[in-house]
């Protein structure tokens, strides 16, 4: 993200027995989502927004108050407040934290899969659908933050929607039939909402055979193509090659 300063300090403050070094910013971040972000350490950040997740994954979202991050971080109140004046900021961060790093997952595997039609597609087989020992109870905490987002104030998934905006455009632009790529996605969020939400189990039976369905579908939407006929050379497919 961009950001704008006129000029930056900094003080230390301790927490938790340690000191933090703490910047302030004089001038208005250019980015409406990076306040809380640029207030705090990313160590500090994490353990705070880690405290927030186990509060939610152990007393549920309505129980999701100041006072019980401030105890689960081993932080006083007025310290958590310094870095998180208020419930709809701290909400704000978890949601940043868990759309960047969905973000940072999917752009990854893109990087690593070979060109092609259908490149962010089999990038989100291969990342989502190779191991269901993947989804761990890490990624499951972290998602609660959409849902504490929603119940908080749904304005706050705003950050989720910016990413999910990038996901689809690169999808639109992915040399597949209109809906190919899009059923990719939507099976995947269907089993992360599943999943996240305890209605069906995530076993790795399950996983096999969704992304073989997934695949037989990318196959007949592409299927292999020639090229123009010059002697002595043969057609070559498209499309990259399993990962």
């Amino acid at each position: 993200m961009n950001m704008t300063r006129s000029q930056s300090d900094e003080s230390t403050a301790k927490t938790g027995g340690h000191q933090q070094t703490v910047r302030t910013v004089d001038s208005q971040p250019s980015g409406r989502y990076t306040s809380p972000m640029e207030r705090t350490t990313p160590k500090l950040q994490d353990t705070l927004l880690d405290a927030a997740e186990a509060v939610v994954a152990r007393q549920g979202i309505a129980n999701l108050t100041l006072d019980a991050v401030a105890a689960e971080a081993h932080m006083s109140k007025g310290g958590l407040l310094h870095y998180f004046p208020a419930k709809d900021r701290l909400v704000e961060a978890l949601v940043i934290r868990c759309a960047e790093g969905w973000r940072s997952c999917y752009t990854e595997a893109y990087e690593r899969t070979p060109d092609g039609p259908g490149r962010m597609a089999r990038a989100l087989l291969n990342h989502c659908l190779s191991d269901a020992k993947c989804w761990t109870e890490e990624l499951r905490r972290s998602s609660s933050a959409v849902f504490a987002a929603l119940a908080q104030n749904p304005a706050l998934i705003e950050p989720m929607r910016a990413v999910y905006a990038d996901l689809h455009r690169r999808i639109a632009e992915d040399g597949l039939p209109p809906g190919v790529g899009e059923a990719v996605a939507a099976a995947i969020d269907g089993l992360w909402l599943d999943w996240v939400l305890g209605i069906v189990p995530l076993e790795q039976d399950r996983v096999v055979r969704v992304r073989l369905a997934l695949e037989d579908m990318l196959a007949r939407a592409w299927p292999a193509r020639r090229s123009p006929k010059v002697k002595g050379s043969s057609g070559k497919r498209l499309g990259g090659r399993r990962v």
